[in-house]
């Protein structure tokens, strides 16, 4: 028997999914049901309405990036420069792998959603990203700046190329995505 937060995980999924197929409001719970292979009233007794799945699938899909993304956050400060450049590719090999969840996360930000979550402490990646740039900042490795304004330019040159990328019209090597992150390096360091 799977336990509750199996079937959560299983909803979420296929509704990620679902969402990469027909848009972000283009399913209704019907479709969701039968995709995950769960009866309606089993959705709704984890979620108490599809807003709720939307928000609920941004923290899913949020901690899923930062865990995997940051997973090099236990490396000493030392090498600064070396740890920008393997989150930015890391973001990139992540979006690559998991084009649903780009998918998501673009529409996301594009709907009236992004403006729930606009006061969570959490919003995409400023978690993470907070304490990775203001650590950077605070040691004289990049320029200060505001945090939006650094994520913005960091994550704007990366979702295009993983975009590239997924739709066919570049297959970038090991070498070209060192060569971007450096670009995006040399115009944020001190």
């Amino acid at each position: 028997m799977e336990n509750t937060s199996e079937k959560k995980r299983i909803i979420l999924e296929n509704m990620l999914a679902l969402i990469q197929e027909h848009g972000l409001l283009g399913v209704p719970m019907s479709m969701l049901a039968k995709k995950a292979g769960v009866a309606a009233g089993t959705i709704y007794h984890h979620f108490e309405s599809k807003d709720a799945i939307i928000l609920a699938l941004f923290d899913y899909v949020r901690d899923g990036i930062s865990h995997e993304i940051f997973r090099i956050k236990d490396r000493p400060m030392d090498n600064y420069r070396e740890r920008f450049i393997s989150i930015w590719i890391n973001f990139f090999q992540y979006f690559v792998s998991y084009p649903k969840v780009l998918s998501f996360m673009e529409q996301f930000f594009s709907s009236p959603f992004q403006r729930m979550v606009h006061t969570k402490e959490g919003q995409f990646y400023e978690d993470s990203f907070s304490s990775f740039f203001t650590s950077g900042m605070e040691a004289g490795y990049i320029k200060k700046h505001k945090i939006h304004i650094i994520s913005s330019v960091f994550m704007g040159g990366l979702i295009i190329a993983a975009k590239k990328h997924n739709n066919g019209h570049h297959t970038f090597t090991n070498e070209e995505l060192e060569v971007m992150a450096s670009i995006m390096w040399d115009g944020l360091k001190v």
